[in-house]
C-alpha cells in the first residue's frame, strides 16, 4: 500500500516481522537496528527471575488485598541457580553478564557459537536436552525461523526439573503454547514468565487461569 515507501527500519533485533519478500520485490530496504533494545531484554528477563524466585507479582497483589503472607510465600536465592539460555546472541550474552554478577552457574545451547566464545561469557555449552535437564531457570534467546518454531514443546518440557521455570523474552513461537499450560497446570515444571506469545496481541484466554505464570504484554524492549 505504501506506494512511495524507501526503507523499512525495524527498532529491534529481529526482522521476522517484516515481509522480506515483499520488499525485496518492490524494492524496498529492510534495515533494523540489533544493539537497540539489548540491554532492556536482558534487563526483563532478570527481572522476571527475581519475581519469580520471590513472589514479588503474588506478594504485590495480597498486599493490595489487605493479606500479610510473609510465611506463605517462601522465596529462593538465584545465587548458585544453574541458568540455561537458549541462545548466545546479543541477548543471551547480555543475559550471562548480569547472571554472573548474581553469581548464577551459566550453561548454554546455541549451534552456532563456539566454545570459545561461551567461555568469555562464562557459559558452559550443552546440547539442549543437557540444559534442560539441569537448569533451573531457562531462558529463550533465540530467533524466530522455522527450526525454532515450536523447539520448546511436550518433549522438552518432560526433561525439566520439576522445580525450574521457563522464562521466554524471545518470540512466542519457540513455545508449543498449550503443552507449557499443561506442564505448569500438572505442576511439571514450577513456573514460567512470559512477555511473548503467538498471535499477540491477541492472548489466549486460557492463560488467565493458568496457574504459576507471569504475564508481561512484550515489554521487554520497552523503556525510554
Amino acid at each position: 500500500a505504501g506506494r512511495h515507501l524507501a526503507v523499512v527500519g525495524r527498532a529491534g533485533t529481529g526482522v521476522d516481522n517484516v515481509d522480506l519478500e515483499a520488499a525485496t520485490r518492490l524494492g524496498i530496504m529492510v534495515v533494523n537496528a540489533p544493539t537497540s533494545n539489548t540491554v532492556a531484554v536482558a534487563e526483563h528477563t532478570i527481572g522476571l527471575m527475581l519475581c519469580m524466585a520471590r513472589h514479588l507479582a503474588d506478594a504485590n497483589n495480597g498486599m493490595h488485598q489487605g493479606l500479610w503472607q510473609k510465611n506463605a510465600l517462601m522465596g529462593s536465592e538465584l545465587r548458585g541457580k544453574v541458568l540455561g539460555l537458549v541462545g548466545l546472541g546479543k541477548v543471551g550474552a547480555a543475559v550471562a553478564q548480569r547472571a554472573r554478577g548474581l553469581e548464577m552457574q551459566l550453561i548454554a545451547f546455541d549451534p552456532f557459537v563456539s566454545p570459545e566464545r561461551a567461555q568469555q561469557l562464562g557459559a558452559e555449552l550443552v546440547t539442549l536436552d543437557e540444559l534442560l535437564f539441569r537448569s533451573d531457570y531457562v531462558s529463550l534467546h533465540a530467533p524466530a525461523t522455522e527450526r525454532t518454531q515450536g523447539m520448546i514443546g511436550k518433549h522438552e518440557l518432560s526433561l525439566m526439573k520439576p522445580t525450574a521455570r521457563q522464562i521466554n523474552c524471545a518470540r512466542g513461537d519457540l513455545i508449543v503454547e498449550q503443552d507449557l499450560m499443561q506442564a505448569l497446570r500438572e505442576g511439571s515444571i514450577a513456573g514460567a514468565a512470559l512477555d511473548v506469545f503467538v498471535g499477540e496481541p491477541n492472548v489466549a484466554m486460557d492463560w488467565r487461569d493458568c496457574p504459576n505464570v507471569l504475564l508481561t504484554p512484550h515489554l521487554a524492549a520497552s523503556t525510554e
